[in-house]
């Protein structure tokens, strides 16, 4: 019942339920590592929180971190939900639960990894859980927490309710995009609405937003990366690639991401993963476009299809362009 799995970068899948987790070998088809429980209430269906694998990268030995949050009591339309978090290194020896907890307490909060390393938590409601006129008092407020600092950021707020089958997704320009809603067994239009019945009182939402990132706002175009290019767009383990960009302003930082975004279902985010990788140098060619040599690292299992490049220089990301990753 809509579990939350993370691919392990050694090929191995770790599994979240309720309050359960494991890490499976799936080619075994066995069970290779029970972890702790973890506190709080119900994590997944009917009072799904969030998850999200933290960023891999070298700094850490690409050893892989879970993040959970939020949660809830039951499957009722007055369900306390879960305020709280953890995060849970699940590859190491003794694997623990640092717990933290979001700016209030949410069912079906849905995590978005951002490109400075920083992750959204948006959507969901205060009370309630999932299924069809379960969820009231929306959550409206846009969080971003820091998993450096342990800090957390109220970064916006919408007017909409983004209920039952929501989603949210990081674009190609770096800004997310917010949609859906629909905490109803068949389409409800604002029309049919009826106010008194719970059942219908949060309409289908059809409306989109976009939610804009800090590192993003008030940004000139002048200082993001741009015509950027690729030696190859097919990468694999161990790969070494040349990255190509213009920018008007010394660069003083630069990042590559490799990043997929995932896929969304019943306020469900799954498989997004994001990669920093290996970097050598940073060169001005004779026309002025920058050069940085990238290289997938050695060891590390990712899923095979569609992922995207993204280079931010100076903590600002350019456009993002696919790429292929082959086993």
């Amino acid at each position: 019942m809509y579990p939350f799995l993370h691919l392990m970068p050694d090929g191995l899948l770790f599994i979240f339920s309720d309050t359960s987790s494991e890490i499976f070998d799936v080619a075994a088809n066995e069970t290779v590592k029970k972890m702790p429980g973890m506190p709080g209430m119900h994590r997944t269906y009917p009072n799904t929180g969030g998850s999200v694998m933290l960023p891999l990268q070298a700094a850490n030995n690409y050893e892989p971190e879970i993040m959970i949050c939020g949660g809830g009591q039951t499957q009722a339309i007055d369900s306390m939900c879960e305020s709280s978090c953890g995060r849970l290194k699940p590859m190491s020896q003794d694997p623990v639960w640092q717990m933290t907890g979001m700016l209030g307490a949410r069912g079906m909060v849905e995590g978005v990894l951002l490109l400075d390393g920083t992750v959204l938590w948006i959507n969901g409601c205060h009370t309630g859980a999932q299924g069809f006129g379960l969820a009231t008092n929306p959550a409206l407020e846009a969080l971003v927490y820091d998993p450096r600092s342990n800090t957390w950021t109220v970064s916006g707020r919408t007017t909409i309710a983004r209920l039952y089958h929501s989603v949210a997704l990081l674009l190609l320009d770096g800004t997310v995009l917010i949609a859906g809603s629909n905490p109803n067994e068949m389409p409800v239009t604002l029309q049919h609405v009826e106010i008194h019945n719970q059942y219908r009182a949060f309409p289908t939402e059809f409306r989109i937003e976009i939610w804009t990132p800090p590192y993003l706002r008030g940004i000139k175009a002048s200082r993001r990366p741009r015509d950027i290019g690729l030696s190859t767009y097919t990468l694999a383990a161990g790969t070494r690639f040349n990255v190509e960009f213009n920018i008007d302003e010394q660069v003083r930082t630069l990042d590559l991401v490799l990043y997929s975004g995932g896929f969304v279902t019943h306020s469900v985010h799954m498989g997004q993963v994001m990669l920093i990788l290996e970097k050598n140098g940073c060169e001005t060619l004779s026309n002025g476009r920058r050069r940085v040599e990238a290289s997938m690292p050695e060891g590390i299992q990712l899923a095979p299809g569609p992922y995207v490049v993204y280079v931010l220089a100076n903590g600002i990301p350019g456009v993002g362009q696919f790429v292929t990753l082959r086993v």
